[in-house]
């Protein structure tokens, strides 16, 4: 600080001389002199303490010697001995924004553009912003959403014509689900500079967010039109051609994006997710491997790789579950909040259950919950929906009646969504996602309710010790299952869902399809990606015994040649005659009469089918299912469970073999397997919804109570 000196001499108070002093100084800090620069300085002000040239070149003087949080006292002195100085001005508001006081810096932006001074500096005006987007896109890269925002306002405060500070604005709104603002302001972006391959990406981004198809499909072409070359324009391409099943175009863009940038973590994600749609389980894992090592916190990358390990027949549970319990670690733990809950512990009381998920929607999820929403005790039980995805749809409107409360929490962070929920007061939070794609595990790493439970989502354990129960049913998960789990396993009987047949389904085939075309057909209706190398290798074994069966598999873009190599080949591997495969694309209409095509189902193994196991029996087709040790082995046999067809449940791949070739070589016994299925599965438990509704709502109270009383969960 300056030292306070005594009166001045003579000369020094001479007409003229605190501009003769601040010149010396201004030369003296050119020049590195930085202490005579600051006794020249204090002379000034020993002459005239509110001498607004000085206190700015002290400003200066003090960011360089010891920081700008020191300057920013010196450059608000100056402002307002100069409120015409643009020079005062932008020190104040870069002094502000190296110190993160954005507010201020904003608020001081909009008086400085008010004024109309920023006109009269641009060169300097320009410098900050461009310093402002630098920051803001920084924060943005390390996914600081609310301070890039912050610093992105500000930029625009300054100029409400930068292009990047625009865009950059978008994308933040976008990550955080301001949907409708995030296409405004990219727009807007475009609007200014229509020749920047990049905005067009992020926009397609956004549409495909948004779910509109064909401003998605459009505005990546035009970004790849614009700039051939642009990784991330392939790699969103890539993602969203993923999604729609053009698996061979897909990995085109996927691949040419790590052509071009070997460093594209997304990139790798989305090739992951390619390989895994098309069975190759071992190279998805490789390429989320590859996605993790570039990009360490990338949780899609971690979520899709434990959920390809489920799939995968030679990966132990064992390792699956030692990675959940990495991925807690990792990405929960340190989240956890760690306070007393104030509710109050009445175990009798009305309870708030809270409901998690994105698929509230034409999902499978929805087709579980739905009928059981329908049958809960509203009278015992208040119920809040937590929608996480932004676009809902016809059954979204259709299931808000079922809930008490309803916010899609798409646009606010985990944080903001702990915080709503603890002022919520749920009592029950219920995640329905699992590690499946949109999921907000990391709102419950946060522990916002004091009762936490997963269901339905996802057959393995999260991974999160914040998460106390998964609700299972004691066919899934028999002995030995607790270990693999950091959650307790609260089991119900028989089954732990219900299902409700689509809209719109048509009738069920009134004979087998075997009986006009003098053959049996053998179908497998569930996605590729389930279809290990050993369940192709059993399958081969019925055709073996069985000369003039065929097989009639559900593959995704299988037209495509190069799919069509990749699945010819591995059918051929395990010896499965091609001639006699009938290999059929995924639909988006008339599923259903598909099934008039088969008369017995396999199902996969592994990971046996759910929703489609049910999607079989609805449609009056039986199956033949390999019951494992674990839950997504084992849905199979609770689905046949539910129609008492348990000798179609096989213990190992010989006995799958003997039963699937004994049912299809017995006409009359398969005839009258079919007989009535559809109607016996709807009189089973599976769609059983009142039933269900009441051993969910007393295991509800249950866990209520032990958390009341202070019992703790038994986990594995």
């Amino acid at each position: 600080m300056l030292e306070h000196r005594g009166g001045l001499a003579g000369q020094d108070r001479a007409p003229g001389a605190a501009e003769r002093f601040l010149s010396k100084a201004v030369a003296h800090r050119e020049a590195g002199r930085l202490d005579k620069a600051r006794r020249n300085i204090g002379r000034v002000l020993d002459m005239a303490p509110d001498h607004a040239n000085a206190r700015y070149e002290l400003g200066l003087l003090v960011s360089r010697t010891e920081g700008a949080a020191a300057a920013i006292p010196h450059f608000a002195a100056a402002l307002k001995g100069a409120q015409t100085n643009t020079a005062c001005w932008l020190a104040l508001i870069g002094a502000l924004l190296e110190t993160q006081r954005l507010p201020e810096a904003r608020a001081i932006a909009e008086r400085f553009r008010a004024a109309g001074l920023a006109s009269v500096s641009p060169k300097a005006v320009a410098v900050l912003v461009d310093r402002a987007v630098a920051l803001g896109r920084g924060c943005y890269d390390q996914q600081d959403f609310e301070r890039a925002e912050a610093y992105l306002d500000l930029a625009i405060a300054l100029d409400d014509t930068h292009p990047d500070a625009t865009f950059l604005a978008g994308a933040v709104a976008a990550r955080t689900n301001r949907l409708q603002m995030a296409y405004d302001l990219i727009s807007i972006a475009i609007y200014r500079t229509p020749d920047r391959a990049l905005y067009f990406a992020g926009l397609g981004s956004l549409m495909m967010l948004m779910e509109d198809e064909g401003g998605t499909r459009s505005a990546l072409e035009k970004a790849l039109e614009l700039d051939p070359n642009l990784a991330i324009a392939h790699s969103n391409l890539a993602g969203f051609l993923h999604k729609r099943s053009c698996y061979a175009e897909a990995m085109h863009h996927a691949d040419r994006a790590v052509a071009i940038d070997a460093t594209c973590s997304g990139a790798h994600v989305n090739r992951g997710l390619i390989l895994k749609s098309l069975g190759r389980l071992h190279d998805s894992i490789a390429a989320m491997d590859m996605a993790i090592a570039l990009a360490p916190r990338d949780i899609d990358a971690h979520s899709n790789r434990l959920f390809t390990k489920l799939y995968a027949g030679d990966i132990p549970a064992t390792e699956y579950a030692a990675d959940a319990r990495a991925f807690g670690k990792l990405f929960a733990d340190p989240l956890l909040r760690k306070r007393p809950f104030t509710h109050d512990r009445d175990p009798n009381r009305r309870l708030k259950v809270g409901f998690v998920s994105g698929d509230l929607c034409a999902h499978a999820v929805a087709r579980f919950l739905e009928p059981f929403l329908e049958c809960f005790d509203r009278e015992a039980f208040e119920t809040y929906a937590y929608m996480t995805r932004a676009a809902e749809d016809g059954l979204s409107l259709r299931m808000k009646p079922l809930f008490d409360q309803w916010l899609n929490i798409s646009s606010i962070s985990d944080d903001a969504a702990a915080d709503r929920i603890e002022a919520d007061r749920i009592d029950i939070l219920v995640d329905l996602s699992g590690h499946s794609a949109g999921h907000r595990l990391q709102v419950f790493a946060r522990k916002p309710a004091p009762v936490q439970v997963t269901w339905m989502g996802h057959p393995a354990t999260t991974g999160l010790s914040a998460i106390d129960y998964r609700l299972t049913d004691d066919v899934q998960d028999g002995e030995g299952c607790d270990a693999l789990h950091t959650e307790a396993l609260w089991r119900l009987p028989r089954v732990s869902a219900t299902y409700r047949l689509a809209d719109d389904t048509p009738p069920v085939r009134e004979r087998p399809p075997c009986a006009e075309n003098g053959f049996v057909t053998f179908g497998v209706m569930n996605r590729f990606e389930k279809v290990s190398d050993a369940a192709l290798q059993t399958w081969g074994r019925i055709l073996a015994a069985i000369p003039d069966a065929r097989l009639f598999m559900v593959v995704g873009d299988v037209n495509t040649p190069e799919v069509r190599q990749q699945v010819d080949e591995r059918l051929g591997r395990a010896g499965i005659d091609l001639d006699r495969v009938i290999l059929q694309p995924r639909v988006t209409s008339g599923y259903f009469e598909l099934y008039h095509q088969i008369d017995i189902a396999l199902d996969p193994f592994p990971y046996n089918g759910g929703t489609t196991s049910c999607d079989t029996l609805s449609m009056g087709v039986p199956f033949v299912t390999l019951c494992g040790a674990t839950a997504p082995e084992r849905a199979g046999a609770v689905v046949l469970g539910s129609v008492d067809l348990n000798e179609l449940v096989a213990t190992s791949q010989d006995a799958y073999v003997a039963t699937a070739v004994a049912l299809a070589t017995d006409r009359e016994r398969l005839t009258r397997t079919r007989e009535g299925l559809r109607e016996r599965f709807f009189a089973g438990p599976m769609t059983d919804h009142a039933r269900l509704a009441g051993e969910v709502g007393k295991a509800f109270r249950a866990m209520w109570t032990r958390w009341a009383t202070g019992e703790p969960c038994a986990r594995g």
